[in-house]
Formats: structure tokens, C-alpha cells, sequence
């Protein structure tokens, strides 16, 4: 059987998308699948993705490390030095900042828009308390379009960097940003054949830089090869497709591209996305997030409740890998378990194996299967292809803000003549 704790350890590396990472993580995961007699396939899609660099601001005499976003290539510039407590402030006080480079805690994607055009020359971004300086990245189209210079800093170094806000500073950033190809992997577990329909079992296996991304995502990484693990002994009576995404980080390159890739498939035959996304935590918070109807959280609320789970759950959005498929009301279901030491580190170095416990992976393993089990083998297929209305303007603006255009939307008419 497939030891989770043992794979972990063995995901226990930077896997970032496109890079040598990324496919000594796939070597490792094709190997578990083709032990349990499955073929794996490998879909590659191209992508701006980068090499870990390095950051520093040298500033009154003393020189403080900070971490490049993603997309970042390098750059040298010396200007000065502003502390905001609230970075939108940018935006209320029109280029008020132009030209200087602004530290401030936090970031969004509303203050990317911000810095750009009030023409910000650089952005430090201030991370939590008692942790590394988390790893962030630009988007496929904000590189392509222009971006300004950021990097995260931690927020023990703010505290010091704060006291010199005013005065000049020179921020230097080494990294390497090049075109790529990352790739998805994909495995076909055939059913009996009772219909036509397609559920789909995915999590992404890519992780942010500096990032051994053990709660995100080897959590969800081992739970998919559980699965896989399952349902090649234990035959399904319809399709199921296992998909290890690889992009996720970057702006669910790789959901994107397979969406894209196999869309008629899709829309014809997929009836439900089942992603497990953050586990691992010893200590923690069962919970799914139900990207559909109103109906379907019910449905997995109880049945998860027959084998001894209650989840925190609620009716939402979750910024995955179902978010693709949702704009062909093709419906998901996101397991995640959170709230303990690993998920407190996510995206920074502190997101490691040893904050990974046995009970952190046990009830997302058997939700997953159990919920698959139920759909896969169910007399009637028991999911309607269906997303609730309150959650359409949601989809649509997290699509705006994730690919910066405007997205297409497939929504059935709600009346029909």
C-alpha cells in the first residue's frame, strides 16, 4: 500500500512549474501510478514560469534580504524609501508615491493595479508575524503587459525597515524569468460502463518558490495517488479521470490549459470535479467548499457524515483548480483540511514534511473516496450539472482578477421559451 507520510517526504523539494523540480516531481508520481498497474499520460502547455532568485535593500548603511515575486526579472534601482500603514492609500492619494518605492503590509490584486498606475517604482510587500517572507508571484499577463519590481519581506525585517522610510534606498533583484513547458498528468481509470459520465479527481503538485509545499499541495498530491490507489482495485461502474495539475501556483495554469484542451469532452460528459487542495495539519479543520448547488453540498455534507467526518462547509468559490471548469457549470467539490502549524506556514519555507500528521491526511483521504465511491457507483448519476446564481458574479470577477480579461461565461438560460 501507499504510504502518504513516506511520499510527502519524498515531494520534499521546491517544485515550481516548467523548472527541474516540477519534473523530479513528476518521475516520482509516475512511478507510484504505473506500480499499481495504471498508464499515466503527460500533457505539456507552455508558460512564463522562473528560477528562484534573490532580493535585498540596501538602506542607511545596512543591507536587509527580502524575496522577488515570481515573474520578476532583474533589477537595480535607487529611489526613495515610503512606509504606508494601508497600501490603498496609493489609490486615494493619486501619484502622490510616483516614483518611490512603497513598503507596506500586504497585497492584493486591486493594489497591482494601483502601483502600476500610479507609476509606484518598486513594491515591498510586508508578510504576517512569526513566519518567512511569503512567496508571491505576477501573473502570465501582468509580466507580458508590465509589472512593477516587487519582492515580500518578512515581518521582523519591516519593523527594522520602517524606521526609514523617507530616506533613499537601492533594491537590487537577481532572478532568472524564461518560456517553459509544464505538464500536466493525467490517468484514466475505466468504469464498467453503466454511462457516459466523467467525475474527475484533480490537486495541483506544484508548489510557490522556496516552498517544499507539504500541506500545499502534497497533501492533496498523496491524497489523488490514494485514490488512484482505490479505484484501481476496486472498479468503478463509470469513468473516472485522476489529474495531478501542475501551473496552480502561477494562476491555475494548468486547470486552465486542460479546460481549454479538452472542452467538448467536458461539456458533454463531465458531471462533477472533486479537488483537494491544502492538507495535512495534525491538528485541524475538516472542510469543503462547494463550487455548485445548493443540493450538492447536502449531498456531501451527509454522506460524509456516514463514515465520522463533519466538515466546516459552505455554498463559495475556491480559489483552485475547479474555478475553470465552473464556467461550463460543470460543478466541484473542494476538500481541504487547515488551521495547524503546516497551513500556518503555507507559502513560505515553513510549509515542510514535519508538520504533517497521520489524523492531517486521514479524513481527507477517506471523504475523497467516499464521495467518489458514491457518485462513480450511484444507480442514477447524482450530481446536476449546475452552479447556484449567488456564486455567478463571484466566478466572473475572481476570472477578471486571475487572467486580467474578460472572461467567457457559459451559463445555462435560466428561462427557456
Amino acid at each position: 500500500m501507499i504510504n502518504p507520510y513516506k511520499v510527502i517526504k519524498e515531494l520534499g523539494f521546491e517544485r515550481i512549474a516548467g523548472t527541474q523540480g516540477e519534473k523530479k516531481a513528476i518521475e516520482i508520481l509516475v512511478s507510484y501510478l504505473q506500480k499499481l498497474n495504471l498508464k499515466p499520460k503527460l500533457e505539456n502547455f507552455q508558460i512564463t514560469s522562473f528560477e528562484t532568485g534573490t532580493a535585498k535593500i540596501e538602506v542607511g548603511g545596512k543591507v536587509f534580504s527580502l524575496h522577488p515575486f515570481g515573474l520578476n526579472e532583474d533589477v537595480s534601482l535607487e529611489k526613495e524609501l515610503v512606509f504606508l500603514e494601508n497600501p490603498e492609500i496609493i489609490i486615494y492619494n493619486k501619484k502622490a508615491f510616483k516614483g518611490k518605492i512603497v513598503l507596506s503590509y500586504g497585497y492584493s490584486r486591486k493594489i497591482t493595479e494601483a502601483i502600476k498606475n500610479n507609476e509606484i517604482a518598486a513594491y515591498l510587500a510586508i508578510g504576517s508575524p512569526h513566519r518567512e517572507a511569503p512567496s508571491w508571484s505576477h501573473r502570465q499577463k501582468s509580466f507580458s503587459e508590465g509589472y512593477v519590481p516587487s519582492a515580500t519581506v518578512k515581518y521582523e525585517v519591516a519593523e527594522k525597515l520602517m524606521k526609514y522610510s523617507g530616506k533613499s534606498a537601492k533594491l537590487t533583484i537577481k532572478q532568472s524569468v524564461k518560456k517553459l513547458k509544464a505538464e500536466n498528468i493525467i490517468v484514466d481509470i475505466k468504469g464498467k460502463g453503466s454511462d457516459e459520465n466523467l467525475t474527475l479527481a484533480v490537486a495541483h503538485y506544484d508548489t510557490v518558490a522556496r516552498s517544499f509545499g507539504a500541506t500545499d499541495n502534497s497533501g492533496g498530491t498523496v491524497t489523488l495517488l490514494k485514490i488512484a490507489e482505490y479505484f484501481s482495485s476496486h472498479r468503478p461502474e463509470r469513468n473516472l479521470r485522476i489529474i495531478f495539475f501542475s501551473g496552480e501556483e502561477l494562476g491555475l495554469l494548468g486547470s486552465q490549459a486542460y479546460v481549454k484542451k479538452h472542452l467538448r469532452e467536458l461539456r458533454e460528459k463531465a458531471g462533477l470535479v472533486v479537488n483537494v487542495d491544502v492538507s495535512g495539519d495534525a491538528i485541524g479543520i475538516d472542510a469543503i467548499t462547494v463550487l455548485g448547488s445548493k443540493e450538492l453540498l447536502g449531498y456531501a455534507e451527509g454522506i460524509s457524515k456516514e463514515i465520522g467526518v463533519a466538515f466546516k462547509s459552505k455554498l463559495d468559490i475556491y480559489s483552485s483548480d475547479g474555478m475553470p471548469f465552473a464556467v461550463y457549470e460543470i460543478p466541484s467539490v473542494n476538500i481541504a483540511r487547515w488551521g495547524g502549524k503546516g497551513s500556518f506556514f503555507i507559502h513560505t519555507p515553513g510549509d515542510n514534511p514535519k508538520y504533517i500528521g497521520k489524523p492531517g491526511l486521514e479524513n481527507t483521504v477517506k471523504s475523497a473516496i467516499n464521495l467518489l465511491n458514491k457518485v462513480l457507483n450511484a444507480k442514477i448519476y447524482p450530481i446536476k450539472k449546475e452552479i447556484d446564481d449567488s456564486l455567478r458574479d463571484k466566478i466572473e470577477k475572481y476570472l477578471w482578477n486571475l487572467t486580467k480579461e474578460k472572461p467567457e461565461l457559459y451559463w445555462t438560460p435560466k428561462y427557456k421559451k
